[in-house]
């Protein structure tokens, strides 16, 4: 009997674990909110040397509630039960998006740009120092997907940037209302992504909804961001800065290991209560 006990504290124990921010997020609608600083190319610049990429940046999520659907398979609105908050429950989620390149020209679309990813990680603060987005781009960038600070811990989920949005386009992810320009700009870019299965993480599961429908095909996630100029964040030559602030959308899924393990937690228990009866 005590092993009975010991196998179902156990699962409900790892079962407790994995209902932290780091490994489940509750099924249903989802609102969240990131800030974060970015890069971006003009007048033919890239951001990364020896690729077409005009865009990256850095991020550290603010905010995760529970949301209500506003429009089925479309939007979906915040309701304020918050369910994490930056460096609470022992950690942050941070990420970078990178290799997002020019789109094509579209009527709708002043500021076109196609492709990128879009990385999550939980960044456990007892053990990485807690990140901040008011560092300057210096040595931030490690790599094509990789940026101190933002990149390190337990990952969670690779997104890539989905068509949809953009309905005079079949191949631009991103519809950005003002063209970038040195000295000052603020617009707005609206987007939708899909979980790159392939790359695996924690949330992958969960977040492969296929919940928004578009002309070209269900998405997973939808955002709606607003980017203005930072000088802090320039580089280079014709490289100019921004503070992006970015609110985003997701129809979350039950994680299927997790109901496998309440399952076998509820099971175990079960049956120490029937020889308990029967003793």
């Amino acid at each position: 009997m005590k092993k009975v006990l010991a196998l179902a504290f156990g699962a409900a124990m790892s079962t407790g674990a994995l209902a932290v921010p780091a490994s489940l997020l509750p099924p249903g609608p989802v609102y969240l909110k990131y800030s974060g600083q970015e890069q971006i190319a003009i007048n033919g610049a890239t951001t990364y040397a020896g690729s077409k990429e005009i865009n990256w940046g850095v991020f550290v999520m603010s905010t995760m509630e529970k949301g209500s659907v506003a429009k089925p398979n479309d939007s979906i609105d915040p309701n304020g039960d918050f369910f994490y908050g930056n460096g609470f429950s022992g950690g942050q989620v941070t990420g970078m998006f990178y290799g997002i390149e020019r789109g094509e020209a579209s009527a709708t679309n002043p500021f076109p740009a196609t492709k990128g990813f879009m990385d999550l990680y939980w960044r456990d603060t007892d053990i990485y120092k807690k990140s901040t987005i008011n560092i300057k781009d210096d040595g931030v960038r490690c790599g094509w997907n990789c940026a101190k600070g933002f990149t390190e811990g337990t990952f969670l989920a690779r997104l890539y940037f989905d068509t949809g949005m953009d309905l005079g386009s079949k191949t631009n992810t991103i519809v950005g209302t003002t063209v970038p320009v040195s000295g000052n700009f603020s617009g707005f870019a609206d987007s939708y992504a899909s979980i790159d299965k392939s790359a695996g993480g924690l949330w992958a599961n969960q977040l492969d909804s296929n919940y928004f429908h578009t002309l070209l095909g269900n998405r997973d996630l939808r955002f709606k961001n607003s980017y203005h100029y930072n000088q802090n964040w320039n580089g280079g030559t014709n490289i100019v800065g921004a503070r992006v602030d970015d609110p985003g959308q997701a129809y979350v899924l039950p994680e299927p290991g997790a109901l496998s393990l309440m399952g076998l937690a509820m099971f175990g228990m079960g049956v120490t209560l029937r020889r308990r009866r029967k003793n």
